[in-house]
């Protein structure tokens, strides 16, 4: 069961972070494409409402394993009530990486739920104002920060599991 919930884990991880990678490398570059241009807002509204699905099960999948994990390596969910726990280096890292994970959630809740919807739509409405381009601006720079934490919980995830 524990690498089953390892898999999992890690697949979700890949998933989640491919999709980030995919979006900087093809979605938005297609974005400027001349059959896309006119409807660039409708374009963004569509992927985003798909991969904001995706992953919010897939950030489930990665609490759920993430916990599943712990105890699959022996260490009692009671144990992350010790603050003794938190002073060992396997805990000190795995307090940054949750605290990362935190910080992506609450930035995913903002950008999936408010900054890019209201992006996409303002895009439709009036591509050249300053109310959308200010939006797209708060959107995008979300999203790299995303993309920055995924990438270091991915580096504390290795020191976790590596030392």
């Amino acid at each position: 069961m524990y690498y089953i919930s390892v898999y999992i884990h890690i697949l979700s991880a890949i998933f989640w972070i491919g999709g980030m990678m995919f979006t900087v490398a093809v979605i938005v570059p297609a974005s400027r494409n001349k059959l896309v241009v006119q409807n660039r807002g409708t374009y963004f509204m569509i992927i985003g409402e798909k991969f904001s699905r995706i992953s919010w099960i897939l950030f489930l999948l990665l609490l759920v394993t993430g916990l599943t994990n712990l105890v699959g390596r022996g260490i009692p969910l009671k144990s992350l009530l010790n603050p003794s726990f938190w002073d060992s280096e396997f805990g000190s890292h795995l307090f940054i990486k949750l605290h990362l994970f935190a910080g992506v959630l609450i930035l995913s809740g903002i950008h999936d739920f408010y900054a890019g919807p209201k992006a996409a739509q303002l895009m439709n409405e009036d591509e050249q104002a300053a109310k959308t381009k200010r939006f797209r601006k708060i959107s995008a720079w979300i999203g790299r920060i995303n993309f920055v934490l995924g990438l270091v919980i991915l580096y504390y995830a290795i020191r976790i599991t590596r030392g």
